[in-house]
């Protein structure tokens, strides 16, 4: 719940926040109109003159302006950051995220590609993606065919196939069992196709297939091998979508001789 909608919950105008908070009318009208940023204290203050708390923890990232972030720094494919918006990749909230994730990434990693990478692989990870949803394996099945489930699933829809699904492709060997991970924009529509083969669970499953939503600049540069006739990720959002998975090897592999 952002402020000002906490305020309108309150059912107060800007002066009876005011006084139930101890805040000046100034910055409460300051803090409704998004002038300002309440410190946590302020918005706790806020929360419970709504008869609210808050509950602050501590969960793994996955922003997926962490990766477009990444590839804007080093990947020729990708457009400039002031020129996403015009591919129709991005919009300009999208746009002010992946600019403060290069701030982020220059500090966190100057300019060594490798690190980059790194970085933000570590900060997208897809397992670890909101909204993400996990199919198990079914037992008799090889990858292979797994692949080809959380392919056939993409059909005519947005997305494409990272994780082991891309290692097979750009390095010709993967880890078996694997992660197959379905990238869409179309979540609800996959999910409901992958479920109709595989039986969808609560947890990550580290065999089976892993589903999650991002920004369709992550689809840029994708690639779609005649062989298999799969939507795979680009080289570098695969070794991004690696190093998050945990495989720094075959991250490594990808990215040898960049």
């Amino acid at each position: 719940m952002d402020v000002a909608k906490l305020i309108n919950e309150m059912g107060r105008t800007p002066s009876a926040t005011a006084r139930a908070t101890g805040l000046s009318r100034m910055t409460v009208h300051r803090l409704r109109d998004g002038v300002s940023s309440p410190t946590l204290a302020t918005l706790r203050e806020l929360a419970l003159a709504a008869g609210y708390d808050i509950d602050v923890s501590l969960v793994p990232a996955s922003d997926p302006a962490a990766a477009v972030a990444a590839r804007v720094m080093a990947d020729p494919a990708t457009p400039p950051l002031d020129h996403l918006e015009e591919w129709g990749m991005t919009d300009p909230g999208d746009v002010e995220a992946i600019s403060t994730w290069v701030t982020r990434l220059e500090r966190q990693g100057g300019h060594d590609p490798k690190r980059l990478l790194e970085l933000a692989g570590r900060s997208s990870a897809p397992q670890h993606r909101k909204g993400a949803r996990f199919f198990a394996p079914k037992p008799g099945l090889t990858q292979e065919q797994i692949v080809e489930i959380a392919n056939s699933a993409l059909g005519g829809l947005t997305g494409a196939l990272s994780g082991v699904a891309a290692a097979r492709v750009y390095l010709g060997h993967a880890p078996d069992p694997g992660p197959v991970v379905s990238w869409t924009n179309d979540l609800a529509a996959v999910a409901q196709r992958l479920a109709s083969t595989l039986r969808e669970a609560d947890e990550y499953q580290p065999a089976g297939v892993l589903l999650a939503p991002t920004m369709p600049a992550y689809f840029i540069d994708m690639m779609m091998p005649p062989a298999w006739d799969h939507q795979i990720v680009s080289p570098i959002q695969a070794a991004i979508d690696l190093y998050g998975l945990g495989y720094e090897e075959l991250a490594n592999e990808i990215t040898e001789g960049w």
